[in-house]
């Protein structure tokens, strides 16, 4: 596991942990025999903007979770995989030319807010 997943998952336990160093070196021996790829939902706003689209928070993580139950064991999980689900299942909103800009030019990730609902504030 990369060393900035496994502070990663510390940061999350922090509240619960006693002794962080005692669990990074739990952490450490671990996934010293193992190996875990790691997709979020930054990768899958990523895929989204390349495509020059705008998801939601909701939306990306729709993306993994089916990503997740539906991946092919043998072969993995490709970045291809990301952009052609968001594409089927018609995800997200076109970007705007301004936001297109800011992540060609800024990289920087354009995420969709929520749609408000109706009689609430």
């Amino acid at each position: 596991m990369h060393p900035h997943t496994i502070e990663e998952m510390l940061d999350a336990l922090r509240s619960v942990l006693k002794d962080r160093a005692r669990a990074r070196r739990r952490l450490e021996k671990l996934w010293s025999n193992q190996v875990a790829i790691v997709w979020n939902v930054a990768d899958v706003h990523r895929a989204a903007n390349e495509r020059a689209l705008a998801l939601t928070d909701t939306e990306a993580r729709q993306v993994l979770r089916y990503l997740f139950e539906h991946h092919n064991a043998q072969y993995g999980l490709k970045w291809q995989d990301l952009t052609e689900r968001i594409e089927d299942r018609v995800l997200g909103r076109k970007l705007t030319k301004h936001e297109l800009h800011r992540f060609v030019h800024k990289d920087i990730i354009t995420i969709q807010e929520p749609a408000k609902r109706k009689g609430h504030a």
